[in-house]
């Protein structure tokens, strides 16, 4: 059933609004943002389920999610629904899935990474090379925040996404049989390709920090990505490679 909402301070869209900038008003709600028709149709091609739609008068939605409450909603109204200075004309719910459990034998950890775009490319490449899971360790920003989520660009609708504190990371990989790996410049580190990731986990730190000492004492190995000029790379890029070379393996 289709509903029209033209007043901004509607307690629909009041109530929603609020999960565009509160993480602990996400997951009160249980719910979070999500942006566009290509997110729509790859949220209801993946199955994920949708709680509400909000979409632009003027607009044709792709697809009639079953069971989404569905309004037809003014530009104002969709502006305070959004957080890009254009919104796309469609904005939706989705209920945030229930807590997952690790899966191997390709597992890439982000350890307290806190740029929403990097955890969103993290996941997105994720599913392209195939990885069976990304683990959040410690302080990770919010997986379900708008940024984050418009950088997975429809893969966190289907990747094996699991939280974790540090020794219960490793504790799920080594129920898994897993050894975790370190990306991590030490003296100890050895370069990445001698090393066999044909069953393994690879752990990437914090942007600025790296890996917590936690980590790098826990860890099986320390491997480093060879590299020319410069000290580090980007930690998305870094986990990339890593990825690349997880996906090589089978």
């Amino acid at each position: 059933m289709k509903n029209k909402i033209t007043a901004r301070e509607n307690p629909i869209i009041k109530n929603t609004a609020k999960l565009l900038k509160s993480r602990e008003e996400r997951h009160t709600q249980g719910l979070f943002l999500c942006e566009g028709a290509v997110m729509l149709e790859e949220a209801v091609r993946s199955g994920a389920k949708i709680d509400k739609v909000f979409y632009r008068e003027g607009i044709t939605l792709p697809v009639e999610p079953v069971g989404a409450e569905i309004y037809e909603v003014s530009s104002g109204v969709l502006e305070k629904l959004s957080d890009v200075k254009t919104p796309q004309g469609i904005v939706f719910t989705v209920a945030i899935p229930k807590d997952k459990q690790l899966r191997g034998p390709h597992v890439l950890a982000v350890e307290n990474l806190q740029d929403p775009g990097n955890v969103g490319t993290v996941v997105r490449t994720a599913e392209a090379f195939g990885i069976d899971s990304v683990a959040l360790v410690g302080n990770v920003a919010d997986l379900y925040s708008p940024k984050t989520v418009r950088s997975t660009m429809g893969s966190i609708f289907r990747l094996n996404i699991c939280s974790y504190e540090t020794d219960a990371f490793f504790e799920a990989a080594k129920a898994l049989e897993l050894p975790v790996y370190a990306a991590a410049l030490t003296d100890t580190a050895v370069p990445i390709g001698t090393v066999s990731f044909e069953k393994a986990a690879v752990m990437i730190g914090n942007e600025a920090n790296g890996l917590s000492e936690k980590a790098l004492d826990k860890c099986d190995k320390h491997v480093i990505i060879p590299i020319n000029g410069i000290q580090s790379l980007n930690a998305a890029v870094a986990a990339s490679i890593f990825m690349y070379e997880m996906s090589q393996s089978r």
